[in-house]
């Protein structure tokens, strides 16, 4: 019997630390999710041209070939008409050339990732409190 009583103990706690390992997959997940659209916002708003091609060439897509990775890919595809990719012009545009200056809009907008992991364990913790709320 006393052994009975501590494998159920155990048991118990260890499916609480299953479904706290799940809660904290899903809250770094959405705040992945979050941080990923802010970064393709901010850097599409920084490839404002007047022709409007670079910006339609902004593409996110989730990150799917990368077995036990989840995460976001947010590059420019295609070429412009004259052939150059637009990679290569939004590099330029961000990062200058000995003639121009750089705008910086992609750097600025990666800058913003910083603390990401900060975010994703807030987020993890007040779900937890409000787990924790909904059984009291």
């Amino acid at each position: 019997m006393w052994n009975d009583g501590i494998s159920k103990e155990l048991n118990d706690y260890l499916e609480t630390l299953i479904d706290k390992s799940a809660l904290a997959e899903q809250s770094v997940k959405e705040q992945i999710d979050i941080d990923a659209e802010e970064l393709y916002k901010a850097v599409e708003a920084g490839s404002d041209s007047k022709s409007g091609r670079m910006k339609g060439s902004l593409k996110k897509r989730e990150i799917t070939d990368r077995d036990k990775w989840y995460g976001w890919s947010i590059t420019f595809d295609g070429n412009h008409p004259d052939g150059t990719p637009y990679q290569k012009i939004a590099n330029i545009r961000n990062y200058g050339t000995s003639k121009t200056k750089g705008t910086r809009f992609i750097s600025r907008a990666i800058r913003k990732l910083k603390g990401l992991d900060a975010r994703a364990a807030e987020r993890f913790e007040n779900k937890m409190k409000g787990e924790y709320n909904a059984d009291n």
